[in-house]
């Protein structure tokens, strides 16, 4: 007799095939509008390895958010320059949100879902919350580590309020892409940067002047 990881094609192989489907899915007709025999479908593997990897819907789109967070931070290293982070977090999210299905973009695309609507007691929207808070987290720290001739304190509070602006850019951006705004995302995300790298030089010259 067959094992039931045969069976279902337990593996890791079949995991990502299926996440990979879901994301294709969920870019078309968002999280209320995908089944758990759409994703099957999609990915070409029976229901049953749908329901081995994961328990139900929720699950598959919390899973989904980590699968697509990962690979944001691999596409996002920290050797990038302070302006090029920048740009690209903004840029990326407008792509998202217009439709991209690189993973490393569609975090956000898949995150506009559950920061607009509020799912109660939803597993995969309060993973996104969570991996929103660990991505500003992540910024914010190495916005950080631009600033070494401010004390701690201040380089703390600048980097932390950089990174609340870049955010509600960024976040602003999305939901002009989402919406089919007519703009050049890609100039404007090059023009949003710009702004924020002048006014980072302006508080440093500021606070290390005071």
């Amino acid at each position: 007799m067959a094992t039931r990881k045969g069976e279902h094609h337990g593996s890791a192989a079949s995991k990502r095939a299926i996440l990979e489907a879901v994301l294709s899915r969920a870019l078309e007709a968002g999280y209320e509008g995908t089944t758990m025999v759409d994703v099957a479908r999609a990915s070409g593997l029976p229901i049953g390895s749908v329901y081995w990897h994961f328990q139900n819907k929720e699950q598959l789109f919390a899973e989904l958010l980590d699968y697509c967070f990962e690979i944001w931070k691999d596409a996002n290293p920290p050797s990038r320059s302070m302006r090029e982070r920048l740009r690209i977090s903004i840029g990326t999210s407008a792509a998202a949100s217009a439709g991209s299905a690189d993973p490393a973009a569609a975090f956000w695309s898949i995150g506009l879902i559950f920061a607009l609507r509020r799912f109660d007691d939803n597993a995969a929207r309060q993973r996104y919350l969570g991996i929103r808070a660990e991505m500003f987290t992540l910024m914010a720290e190495r916005l950080r580590a631009e600033f070494p001739a401010l004390p701690e304190d201040e380089a703390n509070k600048l980097a932390r309020d950089i990174t609340g602006m870049a955010r509600a850019v960024t976040d602003g951006f999305r939901i002009a892409a989402a919406a089919g705004d007519d703009t050049d995302f890609e100039h404007a995300a090059a023009m949003a940067a710009d702004a924020l790298e002048h006014l980072i030089r302006t508080r440093v010259s500021e606070l290390t002047d005071a």
